[in-house]
């Protein structure tokens, strides 16, 4: 085999072991702010009416240690617009503060419903929502 050859080859036998290594994509999102007064809440994703999406939504809700005055959690919701919290098919996680919860979800569930934060004290507490 001549030079040329053998460069080729190990050439080729590189990319075959790079395509069968290659880690799959990966993309992640972290969406924070503070939730304001009322019972309301924040729409942090509105609904995307595409109905067609087959892929899972990987969900880190997170209630970072604030000094409120008073205990409290968060309420994140996915329901319909005009109240994502209060329905039998809402999906609501209720996250302590200082904690961490997840939640998977199939995409289309964002058709026809909205993704909320909700709180119950009287001053602005902070969140955070990192989608996968």
């Amino acid at each position: 085999m001549n030079d040329a050859t053998k460069t080729l080859s190990i050439i080729a036998v590189g990319l075959v072991l790079l395509a069968i290594l290659v880690q799959e994509a990966f993309a992640a999102i972290t969406l924070s702010g503070k939730v304001p007064l009322g019972s309301a809440g924040l729409v942090i994703l509105q609904a995307n009416k595409m109905s067609a999406t087959t892929d899972t939504l990987k969900f880190k809700f997170s209630a970072p240690a604030f000094n409120a005055g008073v205990p409290y959690t968060l309420n994140f919701c996915i329901g319909p617009a005009s109240n994502p919290c209060g329905l039998a098919t809402s999906y609501v996680v209720v996250v302590p503060v200082g904690h961490e919860q997840l939640a998977v979800v199939p995409a289309s569930i964002f058709t026809d419903n909205v993704l909320t934060v909700s709180q119950g004290t009287k001053v602005p507490v902070p969140f955070a929502v990192t989608i996968e």
